[in-house]
């Protein structure tokens, strides 16, 4: 089970490891008299939230405007931060290895930036040590320059709660020390039972079952069913459904290497809410379009769809895809801007 992040920050807090001074919000009315620079944050599961202007940098005049424009975009909570210099920023994570079947603790000198691209780019920046017999806070401390009383809190509370996953990125290095400036964290599901921690019960039905699924899903109150992948993306394909006048019934993620099956799985979510129209926004890299393409006319043949369905793919086998998709009466678009207009167009 994923925690937000202000839920993250809580635990660490208890641990004595700081956090930057916050509150949370659930409305724009709540934001309260601030000195300086802050930081909304919108406290979803979902990554990407940068890319998807779901985290905004703002002053005292204009704090209560971007926090609006945040909850515009279906977000139920905000951290509001102060926003913090650093002199230096890393990255601290510890998670499980399967393969080794124990626990690895990763560092880079190189924080504030995604883990993955790092690792496929300059692997030799991560610095990795098991947790095992051998494992010794001091050594590790004195090799990556953190102090070794916070490796022993982190590894605390891998054990204390269960955890598949701690994430510190970045960890800051101030002039006031170390503040860790976000915070993933991830409960095994099996350890539930003795957690404090409960599934989101203020989830939809919907919802829950995305997330079973393994997909990003936030309901949303339009009639226009919105399928993309990549956060950043789908939430482009948001705000420019809605300045060309449509209204959004959804975001839904299926990340970067969606499959046909979870294609379908994916319009089947979206069906459920019973939307006038859908548009689909793909970016074709490890997705392979024409294999996109397939799954939307297999499953619209089976399916009986019978409400107007715009895709806009580009990427990996393009022109395949859209060979297919015009084939089959499927409205292929060019561009998302050509993609939002036509959707809005056909469902007014």
């Amino acid at each position: 089970m994923k925690l937000k992040e202000y839920q993250g920050k809580e635990i660490l807090q208890n641990y004595g490891i700081k956090t930057p001074d916050g509150f949370l919000i659930t409305s724009p009315d709540q934001i309260k008299e601030i000195k300086g620079r802050v930081a909304l944050k919108a406290q979803v599961l979902q990554g990407g939230r940068g890319k998807a202007g779901l985290i905004q940098f703002a002053t005292k005049k204009d704090a209560k405007e971007k926090a609006e424009q945040i909850f515009q975009k279906g977000v139920k909570e905000i951290l509001v931060e102060k926003r913090i210099k650093a002199q230096k920023e890393y990255y601290l994570s510890i998670t499980i290895d399967r393969l080794e079947r124990k626990p690895l603790l990763m560092f880079s000198q190189q924080g504030g930036i995604d883990i993955e691209e790092l690792a496929e780019k300059s692997p030799e920046k991560i610095k990795k040590y098991y947790i095992d017999e051998n494992f010794s806070p001091k050594q590790i401390a004195k090799e990556t320059r953190l102090e070794s009383e916070l490796v022993e809190k982190i590894y605390k509370i891998f054990k204390d709660y269960d955890l598949e996953l701690i994430e510190i990125n970045p960890l800051a290095v101030t002039r006031k020390g170390t503040l860790a400036l976000d915070a993933k964290i991830i409960i095994d599901d099996n350890a539930l039972y003795r957690q404090k921690f409960k599934k989101d019960e203020s989830m939809t039905k919907i919802e829950k079952e995305a997330q079973t699924a393994g997909l990003s899903y936030v309901e949303l109150e339009g009639n226009i069913g919105i399928i993309g992948n990549g956060a950043g993306l789908v939430m482009s394909t948001l705000d420019v459904v809605n300045y060309y006048g449509g209204k959004v019934a959804n975001f839904l993620d299926v990340s970067g290497g969606a499959s046909k099956e979870m294609m379908e799985k994916a319009i089947e979510l979206v069906l459920a809410k019973k939307p006038k129209g859908i548009f689909i926004n793909i970016f074709g890299g490890i997705t392979r379009c024409d294999e996109i393409a397939k799954g939307l006319v297999e499953y619209k043949k089976k399916n009986k769809l019978d409400i107007p369905l715009v895709v806009r793919m580009i990427g990996t086998n393009e022109k395949e895809a859209k060979k297919i998709l015009k084939e089959n009466n499927i409205y292929s678009m060019d561009s998302m801007e050509e993609g939002a207009k036509k959707i809005v167009e056909l469902v007014k």
